[in-house]
This record gives C-alpha cells, sequence and structure tokens, in this order.
C-alpha cells in the first residue's frame, strides 16, 4: 500500500551541494579549456611548419627562430627552447615539443597538464 501525501525529491541541502559541484567542473573547464587551445595551436603551428618548403635544408637555428615566432604571434607563453628537442634523421629534422602547462584553479589547487607534439621537417 503506498501513502499518496509522501513527498519524493532533493532537499535545499541536495541542490546546493549538487550546484556546487556543478560550479567546480565549470569553473575547471573554465580554466583548462585555454590550455587545450594553446596546445592545438602548438600542434598546428608544427604541422605548418613541416608543410613549410622554406624551412627546408634549414638549420637549427633558423627552425627555432620560425618556431619562436609562430608562437609569439599566438601569444603562447609555456613554451621555453629546453622544451624543443630538434633531432637529425634521415627525413630530415624531427622537431619534438613537450612541456607542461600551470593553470590555477581554486585556493591553492593548480592544474598542470602535460604535452607533447611531432613533426617532421623534409629535407
Amino acid at each position: 500500500m503506498s501513502r499518496f501525501g509522501h513527498q519524493g525529491g532533493m532537499t535545499l541541502v541536495s541542490w546546493l551541494v549538487a550546484l556546487c559541484l556543478i560550479g567546480t567542473f565549470i569553473l575547471m573547464a573554465i580554466r583548462l579549456a585555454p590550455v587545450y587551445i594553446e596546445a592545438y595551436e602548438v600542434g598546428s603551428i608544427l604541422q605548418s611548419m613541416a608543410g613549410d618548403s622554406g624551412l627546408r635544408n634549414s638549420t637549427r637555428g633558423k627552425v627555432w627562430e620560425t618556431f619562436k615566432k609562430r608562437l609569439d604571434i599566438n601569444n603562447i607563453n609555456y613554451i621555453v627552447k629546453s622544451d624543443v628537442a630538434m633531432n637529425e634523421v634521415a627525413d630530415g629534422l624531427q622537431l619534438i615539443v613537450a612541456y607542461q602547462a600551470r593553470v590555477h584553479l581554486l585556493g591553492n589547487l593548480d592544474a598542470v597538464a602535460s604535452f607533447r607534439k611531432e613533426a617532421m621537417i623534409r629535407k
């Protein structure tokens, strides 16, 4: 036998907890989205450099300067020269960018995202 007068649902405290959790996830998404957008831009910079015929048979210094200029144009500040490795291979120059981006989330909490992007600059 069921009671018709009994109501079910969330209490005020349950709603507050749910809203706090949803707000936390939205805050994290807002803070982390620019980091992932910049990682996408780094990948597109590397792909455009791989297809650039002006960089064929270039020195490491010229490749680094071109990469740094493109980072500056896109306002990407996380990457320093020590994050970039250039390896001579049979086909050309392999460019590897491995870096970490740290983002402040809330209070004393930070998020660290690690990225690794590669491109081959042909001879």
